[in-house]
């Protein structure tokens, strides 16, 4: 610490035992003996052992870096982006998708954003649909998510834009 002490004087600044010989650490510039060191760090969120060293910060809580993982693969996750669950798990964010992600009712795959780039899920009978497969059954139109002229106009559960639906609703008639 760059400083001389007499012997009697070296001290542990919180409960004033002797250091001389003794192993010690230094806590905001003052000698400290490793009992009252040990009392000041903080305990691991998930294994509840003492973070004698790196420490993540997150979810208002410390952890272990390799007990800062996910999980579904286990991977520590460091400092990339996370997304929790209702339960309170942590999991890295493919891992998040691959088990939460609404799933597109006409293509069968996840919603989920790619790098830099939003992505709408659209929800319409029930189904989720990703922007591009949101289209009429029977002529693949693009529909549009709002209540418009090109919006889907559906008929006994199918999803249709709106002369595709006059024309099965008058074929149905007859």
């Amino acid at each position: 610490m760059r400083k001389q002490y007499h012997p009697e004087c070296f001290t542990c600044r919180m409960c004033h035992r002797l250091l001389a010989g003794q192993r010690y650490f230094q806590r905001d510039g003052c000698p400290t003996c490793d009992t009252c060191f040990q009392a000041t760090l903080e305990k691991c969120a998930k294994c509840q052992g003492l973070i004698t060293e790196h420490i993540v910060h997150a979810l208002g809580k410390g952890y272990h870096p390799s007990c800062f993982s996910c999980a579904g693969c286990g991977r520590a996750i460091g400092t990339e982006s996370f997304a929790v669950d209702k339960q309170g798990d942590v999991y890295c964010v493919p891992d998040y998708y691959r088990k939460y992600a609404a799933v597109c009712s006409a293509c069968e795959r996840p919603i989920v954003p790619r790098e830099d780039e939003d992505t709408y899920k659209i929800e319409c009978l029930g189904r989720s649909f990703h922007e591009s497969c949101y289209r009429c059954e029977s002529c693949r139109m693009p529909l549009s998510p709002e209540l418009t002229e090109n919006g889907c106009y559906p008929l006994d559960d199918h999803l249709l834009c709106k002369s595709c639906h006059i024309h099965w609703r008058n074929e149905s008639s007859c």
